[in-house]
């Protein structure tokens, strides 16, 4: 028979000054294992009522050694236990002391042991090597004795508890910062962050990571705030977030206002079920890492939690560096309109494709020029030329081979490498694709749209030099064009 009694009479211990941790509402659970009846009952009327640091004590009684070890193999929570010696055996209770610390490895409970046979009284070695807080006759246990004993025990499991929450929260940190430091993609690296840190906090990945390059320095309203800011991550739960400006539009005030405080204030943030974490770095003015746990994080967290985001700032930092990198090293090799290689990156990459070229391993290089572009600009302006452009890149990068070199060559011309095209084949992959701009409707405003061709030369006679098959196709692109535009001519 299992008994609980949750007890409410206040001692005089002091409040702890955390009252509004998740456990403040939480009783302390204290076993009692006791085969008399009689005892139970009187521990239970002497604990009656006792607060220990605005926090009840919960009585659980269990009448074996057995019954004992069944509740404290699934109730890892109990703070205190008292232990009866001699129940089914003359040392049924020294024996579930070994198995609470050798088998249950539970090293956090205190035990106090009980006996009403001084004679069974354990030997020295078992108080130290199993680690018992105190030993006492049944006869001189008064109430006072027993009351100072349970305090104390409580007192010391609240020590262990905190040093052990402290220890593994380090190791966490040890663990993850070495995951996050691995990571260099963006993406990968504010996914990161949320694993972590909910990890951390255990509980399942919900939240959002928040990344502003250029905060306003004294926001008026979050939108203000969220203006310049990208959302890099989210997990499932706030997917709607993705694309908002944290405005309330996706129903998640509470969300914004939190973001909201912590960019603005530079300091972490706490709501509830909620925690907003700022991350300090040189090279991103506000990056709040958003994250929902299952219970309100109590101050322990808090302080090793601040240890933990100094080290994922640094880790972030490394990282948006490493993306600056690897940005500036895309744009020398990109056009930034289309997409498409530059041509500083279609004369790197293209010279080995022509060296590996033969007779038995052919290549193509084309030249394609837009028709009449000069005069799209002239009507719709260069803006909306640009969106010609870019629609063209589109097409080039989704009709092309994997391994054609698409590049944009100038203004209006684009140049394509292809190789191990032979001849015979030249011409129709590139009609093909004359055929698809043609007949491609493109969005120049919102109410008109317009249909663009290309001219395009194609040449597959192979020559020493990238430049001299460049400059063949460009001369069979001006005979494309003296034909009437809008044709392939390919030699």
């Amino acid at each position: 028979m299992i008994e609980k009694n949750t007890l409410n009479l206040k001692a005089n211990s002091p409040a702890t000054p955390h009252a509004t941790s998740s456990l403040a509402a939480q009783p302390w659970q204290v076993l009692v294992v006791d085969d008399d009846a009689d005892i139970q009952a009187v521990t239970r009327l002497i604990l009656a009522n006792v607060v220990f640091k605005n926090r009840p004590i919960e009585l659980i009684s269990a009448y074996s050694a057995t019954q004992a070890r069944e509740i404290l193999s699934t109730q890892k929570n109990i703070a205190v236990a008292l232990l009866d010696v001699v129940m089914e055996t003359d040392e049924a209770g020294l024996e579930l002391v070994k198995i609470i610390r050798n088998e249950l490895n539970n090293n956090a409970i205190r035990l106090i042991l009980r006996t009403g046979q001084p004679g069974h009284a354990p030997e020295e070695r078992v108080i130290v090597d199993y680690d018992i807080n105190d030993y006492k006759s049944k006869n001189e246990l008064t109430a006072q004795k027993l009351f100072t004993a349970v305090v104390s025990a409580l007192r010391a499991y609240e020590t262990i508890v905190s040093l052990n929450k402290t220890r593994n929260g380090l190791e966490k940190i040890l663990q993850s910062s070495d995951s996050l430091f691995k990571i260099q993609s963006m993406h990968d690296f504010s996914s990161g962050i949320l694993t972590q840190l909910s990890s951390f906090l255990d509980c399942k990945p919900q939240g959002i990571i928040c990344i502003e390059e250029n905060t306003a320095q004294t926001p008026q309203s979050i939108h203000a705030l969220t203006g310049h800011m990208k959302i890099t991550a989210v997990t499932d739960e706030f997917e709607c977030c993705l694309h908002c400006n944290l405005d309330g539009s996706c129903g998640h005030n509470e969300l914004a206002e939190l973001v909201k405080l912590a960019s603005a204030t530079r300091t972490h943030q706490f709501s509830g079920h909620y925690s907003a974490f700022y991350l300090e770095t040189g090279v991103a003015k506000a990056t709040i890492a958003l994250v929902c746990s299952e219970h309100a994080i109590d101050a322990s967290d808090q302080m090793l939690l601040e240890v933990f985001t100094s080290k994922i700032s640094i880790a972030l930092e490394n990282a948006v560096h490493y993306q600056k990198m690897i940005s500036l090293e895309k744009a020398a090799v990109t056009d930034f309109l289309t997409g498409l290689h530059n041509r500083r990156q279609l004369l790197r990459l293209g010279i080995p494709l022509l060296a590996a070229a033969s007779r038995n391993n052919p290549i193509a290089v084309a030249i394609i020029n837009i028709d009449f572009f000069k005069d799209i600009n002239e009507k719709y302006g260069h803006d909306l030329g640009d969106v010609v452009l870019k629609k063209i890149g589109q097409l080039m990068l989704g009709h092309f081979r994997e391994q054609d070199l698409v590049s944009r060559y100038g203004g209006k011309e684009f140049c394509v490498v292809a190789p191990t095209l032979p001849s015979s084949a030249a011409f129709d992959l590139f009609d093909r694709f004359r055929r698809l701009l043609e007949q491609t409707a493109i969005d120049i405003l919102p109410n008109e749209t317009i249909h663009v061709t290309v001219s395009i030369g194609v040449t597959t006679d192979l020559c020493p030099q990238l430049d001299d098959m460049i400059a063949a196709a460009e001369s069979l692109l001006y005979q494309a064009k003296s034909a009437g535009r809008n044709c392939v001519m390919v030699r």
